[in-house]
């Protein structure tokens, strides 16, 4: 019998939205985990909010 993949926690989740935003990706650890496209959507666009935080940040520095 195949063991159903486990739910993924928050860190796995996180891990993996980052990763797809550098471009890198693990496929083995992903076979292994249930994500729920709700969970994806949220990391991403918290993650995406603070990257133009970021970015509108240090260029307002920059500009100074």
């Amino acid at each position: 019998m195949a063991d159903k993949p486990q739910k993924a926690t928050l860190l796995q989740v996180i891990r993996m939205v980052l990763s797809a935003f550098l471009g890198v990706r693990q496929r083995r650890e992903h076979d292994r985990i249930e994500v729920a496209p709700v969970q994806v959507i949220i990391v991403g666009v918290i993650a995406a909010a603070i990257f133009v935080i970021t970015v509108v940040s240090v260029v307002r520095l920059v500009i100074r």
